[in-house]
This record gives C-alpha cells, sequence and structure tokens, in this order.
C-alpha cells in the first residue's frame, strides 16, 4: 500500500477508537403502567404499577404514544399493560414505548 492509505488508514482507526460512547439518558424515569381510558388524539390515562420512584406507584398519567408505536399504529386498548418513560422535568406525562402483550403471557401459564 502507499503512504496515502496508510495515512487513512490510521485517521480512520484514531476516529474510531475517539468516539463517544452511546449516552444514558439519566433525565427519564422507567415505569410500567396499565391503561385507564382511551383519551382523543391518541392520548391516554396510565396508572403506574412499577416505577423506580416509588411514589410514583398508584398514580394517574396523561400518556402518548411514542415514535414506533405511533408509526407502525400499534393499537393500544384499556386493561393493556405497558412500559414507558417519564421525563424528571414533568412528571405529570409519560410517553408509551412499549404495550405487553398479555394473552400470550396468559396462554403460557
Amino acid at each position: 500500500m502507499g503512504k496515502v492509505q496508510d495515512h487513512k488508514r490510521a485517521a480512520k482507526v484514531k476516529r474510531q477508537d475517539s468516539a463517544p460512547e452511546k449516552a444514558v439518558k439519566t433525565d427519564r424515569l422507567e415505569i410500567s403502567g396499565e391503561i385507564e381510558e382511551c383519551l382523543p388524539n391518541t392520548m391516554f390515562r396510565v396508572r403506574i404499577t412499577d416505577s423506580v420512584l416509588e411514589p410514583m406507584v398508584g398514580k394517574i398519567l396523561l400518556g402518548t404514544l411514542a415514535g414506533k408505536m405511533r408509526l407502525y399504529r400499534i393499537r393500544v386498548m384499556p386493561g393493556d399493560v405497558i412500559k414507558g418513560y417519564v421525563s424528571k422535568y414533568d412528571l405529570t406525562k409519560c410517553k408509551i414505548t412499549y404495550r405487553i402483550n398479555t394473552r400470550s403471557v396468559q396462554a403460557e401459564v
């Protein structure tokens, strides 16, 4: 190989070594909950069943569908168990990121 290719290869290795790690989002609180009520405009009332913060359990939040859930039009109905997150800056709203399929869980039992 020539000098130019060696130079480019060394620069590429240096860039890959100094690449920053994926940032962990620390301004989120992960939650699990159950859909209480469907509201207009793909909004939901969500009752928190499990959270990192103990005082959040039992509260009812206003939830909306997050990116891929909205994109692929995943249906969420009252009684569904969901996972999501709450911003630590606004503890009254949540984003729904995953719907747990309770039918397949019941079939396994």
